[in-house]
C-alpha cells in the first residue's frame, strides 16, 4: 500500500505545526509542508517537499501545493488557512475542470462538508447552532453598532468578552468591565487593520500577511459574550466524515497572557466534551482536526462551550490512550500506520515546550512539570530555544532595546537552554 500523503499548511510560526508533523511521519505518512520563511518545519530532515506559503498570493500558493504534492490530508493549523481553503474551494468549485475537481475533492476529503463551511469558521452562527441543538453556550449577540453593544451592556452584567471573528491566539478577544471598555474594544476588533499596525507587524515581526489583511480593508464581525466564571478546558477533535474519532481534553492551567494560548495543560476525561465534540463533527460534517473551548463554571460545574477553532489545535501530537489524533485520523483516512512501538503517553500534566518556558506563571513551577520537548528533532529542539524568528530582525531588536514587548514571551532562560541541549547531547549518544 502507497504511503498517505500529508500536507501541513501554515501561515504562522507556531511550533504545533512541526510537532504535527512529527507525528504525521511516525505514522507512516509522507509529509510535506506550506509555510512561511522561517517557520520551524523548515528544521525537519524528513520533509519530503516544501514551499513557502505567499502572503500576497495564499490561493495560489495552497492551490500550487495541492497540484504539485497531491496530498491525501491537508492539515490546517491556523484559521487563515481555512478561510483559504473555503476560498479555493470555491474557486475550484467554480472552474469545473480536471484540476478543480482533484483540489475541491482534496479540501473536502481534508476539512469535511462543504455546506458547513460558512458555519466551521464563525464564532456567533456557530454558538448559536449549538445552542439550538441543546448545548450550553453562553448568552451572546452579534454587534453591528454601538448602538447593539450599549444595548447588550445594559441587560448583561459586566464583565463582558468582546470577541473578532478571524482571530486566534487571544488576540482578537478582550475581556471589559466597563461600557467604555467595551466601546473601544468592539471599535478596536471591528475596524479594519490600522496603516501603523501593519507596518509595524511587517517590519518589526516581519510578518508579510499583516499587510494583505490592511489592504483588505474589510471590517470584521465581533460578538458580545457573557463572561463566565470558571477554569478553561478545551480538546482537540479529530473527526472523519463527520464521525468524530476520537478527542483530547485538557484542563488550562496557564495560558500566553490573559485570555492567549495554554502553556502547561492537564488531561482530563469529560464525557459532555466529548458528546459536545460528537455533535459538532456530526452537525457540520467535519473531516480532519478541530478544538473546542470550554469554561466549568465555579459555582455550578457546568460545562459552557465558547467558541471552536476550525483547524488543528496545539494537542494534536499529544499521546493518550496509546496512539495521537494525528494516527487515529490517518487510519480512519486509509493509511495502513506503522506497527512500530510508539512512544509512551504524555503524562497527565505537562508545559509546551517552548511557549512555557517563555511565558512563565507566577503561581505554578516549571521545575516538577514534563515539558513537551521533541528530542526526536534535535534541529528543531534548537530552533525553538531561540527568539521566535519573528523577533530575530534588525527593527525587531531596536525595537526591544525601547520597550517591552511580551507578544512572544520573554528569552528562555540561559540554565534551561543549558540544561536542554545537555540532554540533547546525552540523547545523541545514548542512540548513537
Amino acid at each position: 500500500m502507497a504511503r498517505m500523503k500529508v500536507l501541513i499548511a501554515t501561515t504562522t510560526w507556531w511550533p504545533s505545526a512541526a510537532y504535527l508533523a512529527i507525528s504525521s511521519n511516525r505514522a507512516g505518512a509522507s509529509v510535506f509542508s506550506l509555510c512561511p520563511v522561517g517557520n520551524p518545519l523548515c528544521k525537519l530532515k524528513f520533509l519530503e517537499g516544501r514551499q513557502t506559503y505567499s502572503a500576497r498570493r495564499p490561493t495560489t500558493s495552497l492551490e500550487a501545493a495541492i497540484t504539485s504534492f497531491e496530498p491525501d490530508i491537508i492539515i490546517p493549523t491556523d484559521d487563515r488557512v481555512v478561510e483559504h481553503l473555503h476560498l479555493l474551494y470555491a474557486h475550484g468549485a467554480d472552474a469545473k475542470d480536471n484540476r478543480g475537481k482533484f483540489i475541491c475533492e482534496t479540501i473536502e476529503r481534508s476539512i469535511g462538508c462543504p455546506a458547513y463551511y460558512n458555519l466551521s469558521g464563525t464564532r456567533y452562527a456557530f454558538l448559536e447552532e449549538m445552542r439550538k441543538l441543546g448545548v450550553l453556550v453562553p448568552a451572546g449577540v452579534e454587534l453591528s453598532s454601538d448602538r447593539d453593544l450599549d444595548a447588550w451592556c445594559a441587560a448583561n452584567s459586566s464583565p463582558w468578552v468582546v470577541k473578532a471573528e478571524g482571530s486566534w491566539g487571544g488576540s482578537g478577544v478582550s475581556v471589559v468591565a466597563t461600557v467604555a471598555e467595551a466601546r473601544e474594544a468592539f471599535r478596536e476588533l471591528s475596524s479594519p487593520l490600522a496603516v501603523h499596525k501593519a507596518l509595524r507587524f511587517r517590519l518589526v515581526d516581519r510578518d508579510p500577511f499583516a499587510m494583505a489583511r490592511f489592504v483588505d480593508r474589510k471590517r470584521r464581525k465581533v460578538m458580545a459574550q457573557a463572561h463566565v466564571s470558571g477554569r478553561q478546558v478545551t480538546c482537540m477533535v479529530a473527526s472523519w466524515q463527520g464521525r468524530r474519532l476520537a478527542s483530547v481534553n485538557a484542563e488550562v492551567l496557564s495560558t500566553q497572557g490573559r485570555v492567549g494560548a495554554s502553556t502547561i495543560l492537564r488531561l482530563i476525561e469529560h464525557p459532555y466534551m466529548d458528546e459536545v465534540a460528537a455533535a459538532t463533527a456530526e452537525r457540520l460534517g467535519l473531516s480532519g482536526f478541530f478544538g473546542l473551548d470550554f469554561i466549568i463554571e465555579d459555582s455550578t460545574e457546568k460545562c459552557f462551550l465558547i467558541e471552536m477553532n476550525p483547524r488543528a489545535t496545539q494537542l494534536g501530537h499529544i499521546r493518550v490512550h496509546g496512539a495521537d489524533l494525528v494516527a487515529r485520523l490517518l487510519q480512519a483516512a486509509g493509511a495502513d500506520v506503522l506497527p512500530v512501538q510508539p512512544p509512551p503517553d504524555h503524562s497527565s500534566l505537562f508545559a509546551f515546550f517552548p511557549q512555557a518556558l517563555r511565558f512563565k506563571d507566577r503561581d505554578l513551577t516549571l521545575e516538577e512539570l514534563p515539558i513537551d520537548v521533541p528530542w526526536s528533532e534535535p534541529e528543531l529542539v534548537e530552533e525553538l530555544l531561540r527568539l521566535p524568528w519573528t523577533k530575530r530582525g534588525v527593527v525587531a531588536r531596536l525595537e526591544a532595546a525601547f520597550r517591552r514587548n511580551d507578544a512572544f514571551g520573554s528569552t528562555i532562560e540561559p540554565h534551561r537552554v543549558d540544561a536542554i541541549r545537555t540532554e540533547l547531547r546525552r540523547r545523541a549518544t545514548t542512540d548513537g
